[in-house]
């Protein structure tokens, strides 16, 4: 945070400055770290931010929270509600002096899953969405500020309970965090108006404004880990030989070693030129909401799906190294299952937008079906979804729609990305060898589309991706070099001096044990069986 020292300013109004955070190479080394920061900027921070016209008694915090003296939370999934977050049970109660009263009615209405304990001595605070209810009546979703924890203990009434561990992921203490009616004053509440609102679900937006962005903000360290993940597979690729015929050649030398690097070098670039061009879109004061949450879901499903596809491809052609901790791509993995379901589940995301595309509420940015066959096929999806809707009896909320057209919803979606990715790449001046391996890569994902309709046999398939492949191998140490991750890269696999240097740091075990293994008679020379 101090390395970009943003400002109130840069987060509200998202600078490049405030983007550029999002994509620093080191900012995939730790998710744990990244999850913090996504918090903590975005949602708390940018919340915040636009209160303080209002509200200068916010500044000192805000200024805490942006050099990091202060760890700020952002408290709206429940237990019981997950997604549903419109239906949240926790409740603040104002009082006769204009204070509230937070609580926690039941378990299901405890707070998941933002760390909230005091395990790391950080103090904490927290924006924490509850009803506001005033004389008995519910008058709707708030945010409060709420202190949770200073650097040794939670603060009367909160019950911060720690979560185990992700499974192989970056650790972080998650927790899960109950309110015993805690009081909190009248300027705890964060809100223009007690009324409650006229249509309740574009205030639950206006509140939550910063959510959308933060699905698209989640997507910037996976398209640098991305990088990360084929800057380490080539090099390795590189390093590695093997003697088939009695000659060492490196393994890249195989086809199918090269796929996997080209994929995610591919994809990275790809990845990352649309992310930069999608960006500016979220300050347009011409975009609607709908836009720009439909872009985000856009964004985030794309580049996480691509991100791991290219992980799982490239940890099995780095072979048992791949596997661990150290060498990135096994953590990166990890990492990706807890973010794809980060700032929304991002099935549940698809569908909602599938339908609100099949249904023309509205219309995304995406290319013209001319522009490329990426784009041929995601304009060829859409029309195939409204020829199911309007096929199918009882419409978009029947049976025979949750079995026929929902199952098609994340496909349909990630079509969508890959056609608007690879234009956005073709624009930025991305290679177009690169593009064209990208274009291979969208088209395994659905070939039986492309054999049907844009005639691309199964032959013709590989002979594209052949042709592309043998290309661009001439020029590997380029495109690596091009992807500009190499200074932040730590696993150890990359090169001879980098798996020597770890090999020194580790753990050795050396003895001179003589017995205790039945069986086994101790010699001068060694044991002997």
């Amino acid at each position: 945070m101090r390395t970009y020292n943003l400002t109130a300013d840069d987060v509200l109004n998202m600078t490049p400055k405030f983007w550029s955070l999002h994509l620093d190479p080191n900012i995939a080394l730790d998710y744990g770290l990244f999850t913090i920061l996504a918090a903590q900027i975005n949602l708390t921070v940018g919340t915040l931010s636009r209160y303080l016209p209002k509200r200068p008694d916010l500044v000192p915090l805000v200024n805490a929270l942006l050099k990091g003296d202060i760890i700020g939370l952002y408290l709206l999934s429940e237990r019981g509600h997950g997604l549903d977050a419109i239906n949240i049970e926790t409740t603040a109660h104002q009082q006769e002096d204009g204070s509230y009263v937070l609580h926690t009615p039941h378990e299901e209405a405890t707070k998941f899953m933002p760390a909230s304990n005091p395990t790391f001595g950080v103090n904490k605070i927290a924006l924490v969405m509850a009803r506001l209810i005033i004389k008995g009546q519910d008058k709707g979703m708030r945010p409060f500020i709420v202190p949770i924890a200073n650097t040794r203990e939670p603060f009367p009434g909160i019950i911060s309970i720690r979560l185990p561990l992700r499974s192989g992921a970056s650790p972080l203490d998650f927790s899960m965090t109950r309110f015993n009616k805690v009081k909190l004053p009248a300027s705890a509440l964060l809100s223009d108006t007690f009324e409650a609102p006229r249509d309740a679900r574009a205030a639950w937006w206006d509140t939550l404004w910063r959510i959308p962005i933060g699905s698209f903000v989640v997507a910037g360290p996976c398209v640098t880990g991305l990088k990360h993940v084929a800057y380490i597979g080539g090099k390795y690729s590189l390093r590695r030989t093997v003697a088939p015929h009695g000659e060492k050649v490196p393994i890249f030398s195989f086809p199918t070693q090269q796929w996997s690097v080209f994929h995610a070098v591919a994809s990275g670039r790809v990845m990352e030129a649309w992310y930069k061009e999608v960006a500016p879109i979220f300050t347009d004061p011409k975009a609607t909401h709908p836009i720009k949450h439909g872009l985000a879901v856009l964004v985030k499903a794309t580049v996480i799906r691509e991100a791991m596809e290219c992980s799982h491809e490239m940890a099995e052609r780095c072979g048992a190294q791949g596997t661990f901790d150290t060498n990135f791509i096994a953590r990166h993995k990890a990492d990706l299952n807890s973010v794809i379901i980060a700032e929304g589940d991002v099935l549940a995301l698809c569908i909602r937008l599938w339908g609100e595309l099949v249904l023309g509420r509205y219309t995304l940015p995406i290319p013209d079906a001319k522009d490329s066959l990426l784009a041929k096929h995601a304009h060829g999806l859409l029309e195939e979804g409204r020829q199911t809707l309007r096929r199918i009896p009882g419409g978009h909320r029947s049976e025979a729609a949750e079995y026929e057209l929902l199952p098609e919803s994340e496909r349909a979606i990630l079509a969508l990305g890959h056609a608007s990715a690879y234009a956005a790449a073709r624009r930025a001046g991305v290679p177009q060898v690169l593009l064209d391996i990208y274009e291979c890569a969208a088209i395994r994902d659905d070939p039986a589309w492309f054999s049907e309709n844009a005639g691309l046999s199964r032959e013709a398939q590989r002979a594209k991706e052949g042709a592309a492949l043998r290309e661009a191998s001439p020029d590997i140490e380029k495109h690596l070099e091009d992807l500009n991750v190499g200074y932040a890269v730590r696993a150890s696999i990359v090169s001879d001096e980098a798996w020597l240097a770890q090999v020194q740091r580790m753990p050795k075990y050396t003895g001179n044990a003589q017995s205790g293994i039945p069986g086994v008679t101790p010699g001068t020379d060694g044991a002997r069986l």
